[in-house]
């Protein structure tokens, strides 16, 4: 049975307790319409498929609402894009990894299973889709059909866009969870790429993106498998978006400010090149790291993308030497200016080449928590945070040097604290660019 999600808006309906034999549950499906779909009764509609689809159109408990429907509306409204049906799929409490994750041996290293990826997929192609196209007018076809997904539902995009192009001829690969990156009890970064490579070039376009503020979701696990994907075949600026959006975290918020950009790419018109700016690391050293810019272009249409190939030009080549992919390589102390052109457009930076920077920094974080506050075995305040006696949580990283956080501190997902109405912080932000000793209070939980 279809339900109008709101007494004064027949265009967001939702199917609750949408079952599943494949799967042996139930959940609901959130469905928006176009603006002219009760009016012009015989046109179909290319459709775009969501996962996390509990905050597709609305807020919970557990996140923010992406509010794809008022995106959608105001790109249709002001000509940038087709009117498209949106199906966001919602998550089934305690399952949300085991069916975003694919079976295969890579999965064995990082995480324990069940891994049902295998059969959700075959729930969203045999039992969603099929209803979807029963009950409204679609088009059918992958080049009418869309996928997105974030963090874990970024792989589970990832995964069903690449094993069924003759489905998706679209995925949008946000944020996406492709290495298990966490700290040991030394506090020492443990990396584990556990996603599958697929090394194919299939009919697909596809769109990746990752934010600065990530902490370690890093931009560089997106970068390098963009750089995958292109010896694989795929072109940057065609069949392959890349964006690496300067300073977004890890949550809906974040992505629902970029999600235009994919829709346009899918189902839009991007407009020409409008502005560039240099984006990325300001700072190289002659020993330490490596450090890269990420040239940001942005279009009259309000569409965005990296590019990942540019020609760039050192005002003072004896200091620095900037790769075509955008890695600093440093020669010498001092300070200059890099400058690239894009489509008519021209942005320059200045970079300060130091002695050396160092791998990693030492930051340690201190909580301190209500006295309500159950004993909870541990806390995330951008690290794991474990009990320090009198309603304090403390732990210590060595982070890599230049490594953004951005978060609230929670007790596990979607678990969050509560932050004054009034206080003008939104979340919790540190960079690390040096050890440093950071605390944080609590003020209450989220209910």
């Amino acid at each position: 049975m279809v339900h109008s999600k709101s007494r004064h808006d027949e265009r967001l309906v939702e199917i609750p307790h949408f079952a599943s034999e494949i799967l042996g549950n139930t959940r609901s499906l959130f469905v928006y319409l176009p603006p002219d779909y009760h009016e012009n009764t015989e046109r179909r509609y290319a459709v775009l498929y969501m996962h996390d689809g509990q905050h597709v159109f609305s807020a919970d408990a557990s996140g923010e609402s992406w509010d794809m429907h008022v995106t959608a509306d105001r790109l249709v409204a002001e000509g940038r894009m087709e009117g498209i049906l949106i199906v966001g799929i919602a998550t089934v409490p305690d399952q949300r990894l085991n069916e975003y994750f694919h079976e295969h041996p890579n999965m064995h290293l990082a995480f324990k299973p069940p891994f049902d990826g295998d059969r959700y997929e075959a729930f969203v192609i045999d039992e969603v889709m099929p209803y979807i196209n029963r009950t409204f007018r679609t088009l059918i076809g992958p080049g009418h059909t869309a996928m997105m997904g974030s963090s874990a539902g970024g792989i589970v995009t990832y995964n069903i866009g690449f094993r069924r192009p003759d489905v998706f001829g679209h995925i949008a690969v946000m944020s996406p969870y492709f290495v298990k990156a966490d700290f040991d009890e030394e506090g020492e970064l443990r990396e584990i790429p556990f996603y599958h490579r697929y090394g194919t070039h299939p009919k697909l376009r596809m769109w990746l993106d990752m934010g600065g503020a990530e902490g370690t979701f890093m931009e560089k696990y997106a970068l390098e498998e963009a750089e995958r994907l292109v010896a694989d075949g795929f072109v940057p600026g065609e069949d392959l978006m890349l964006y690496l959006h300067p300073g977004a975290g890890h949550s809906q918020s974040d992505w629902a400010a970029r999600a235009h950009a994919p829709l346009l790419y899918f189902f839009g018109r991007s407009g020409e090149p409008e502005a560039l700016e240099i984006c990325g690391d300001e700072i190289v050293g002659v020993k330490g790291p490596d450090k890269r810019i990420n040239p940001v272009v942005t279009y009259t249409n309000g569409f965005m993308q990296t590019i990942m190939r540019a020609t760039y030009t050192v005002l003072d080549p004896q200091l620095l030497e900037v790769k075509p992919d955008g890695t600093l390589i440093a020669k010498s102390p001092g300070t200059t200016r890099v400058i690239v052109q894009y489509g008519g457009c021209t942005a320059d930076k200045e970079i300060t080449i130091v002695d050396a920077l160092p791998e990693r920094v030492n930051v340690t974080v201190t909580v301190k928590v209500p006295a309500s506050t159950p004993p909870y075995p541990s806390l995330y305040a951008g690290i794991e945070v474990k009990p320090a006696g009198d309603g304090l949580y403390k732990g210590s990283a060595m982070i890599p040097h230049g490594l953004t956080f951005t978060f609230k501190v929670s007790h596990g997902f979607g678990r969050h604290e509560r932050l004054k109405p009034d206080s003008g912080i939104t979340r919790r932000s540190f960079v690390a660019s040096s050890d440093q000793e950071l605390y944080y209070e609590v003020e209450g939980w989220e209910t």
